[in-house]
């Protein structure tokens, strides 16, 4: 892993990620947009559907950083890496452990977030025509959104690179969470930048589309265009996890245990 993190990576990532996006402005985020949704009909299934999701989340990060990959290296991303990544019995066991790990956390989340939140949440008010807004805004459960937020940080930290690891290093289940979780840790000052500059740009083209349509007497056209502005930051994102994990586990070689 990277021995000496500093906060210039972090926008050395998100130039790269952006970059990413500039050479390959469709292929890129249509293969992004394939793998949200993918998880978004997965999740449509009765009773099962957030398993399904989950398990499916460690398949479409790799798509995605491989995908990434290809762009950055002068490649074409396709679809046929999707196939690949199934075919592969080394990592296809620990990927679906990985889903299977978040499906639990998630459950248990929301578990203790139903637990915290009960007493504002039955204090909401419905009226004829919906939830009563002020009602909401008095009794929001803060306890509730700030613990199942905090419990899910590591969460992130540990899957968040973990795919990558099993299919692009063969590190088995409890390896690549661990390398995941620690490889963020140790590198959080740039790792910190990048997620700032991405909420940064994500708030500014916001800001600057809506003003843009009162300028132009559109004042209610962002939501036309938010699934555009939404697939085009989630490819930034996706591309700056291939970005932050090649830098960060370059020095872990390919079947390392």
């Amino acid at each position: 892993m990277a021995q000496t993190p500093a906060f210039s990576d972090g926008l050395v990532w998100f130039k790269e990620s952006l970059s990413a996006l500039r050479r390959q402005p469709v292929a890129l985020p249509g293969i992004v947009i394939f793998s949200t949704l993918v998880s978004g009909l997965l999740s449509g299934f009765p009773f099962i559907g957030a398993i399904l999701a989950s398990c499916w989340m460690p398949f479409g990060a790799v798509l995605t950083g491989y995908a990434a990959r290809d762009t950055l290296e002068g490649r074409v991303p396709t679809y046929q890496m999707l196939p690949q990544i199934f075919r592969d019995a080394p990592s296809r066991w620990p990927l679906l452990g990985i889903g299977l790990l978040s499906s639990l956390w998630f459950e248990v989340e929301m578990v203790i977030f139903d637990y915290l939140g009960a007493d504002a949440i039955a204090a909401w008010k419905i009226t004829e025509k919906g939830i009563d807004f002020e009602s909401v805004m008095a009794n929001l459960p803060v306890t509730a959104f700030v613990t199942t937020v905090i419990l899910y940080v590591p969460l992130l930290m540990m899957t968040v690179f973990a795919p990558l690891l099993v299919a692009d290093k063969r590190q088995a289940l409890g390896k690549s969470l661990f390398y995941s979780f620690f490889g963020v840790l140790r590198n959080l000052p740039p790792v910190v930048v990048f997620v700032v500059l991405l909420f940064g740009l994500t708030a500014g083209s916001g800001l600057i589309l809506e003003a843009l349509f009162a300028a132009i007497g559109l004042p209610n056209a962002l939501p036309y265009v938010a699934p555009l502005l939404i697939a085009v930051l989630t490819t930034v994102a996706q591309a700056g996890i291939w970005v932050m994990y090649r830098d960060l586990f370059e020095q872990v070689r390919r079947g390392s245990v």
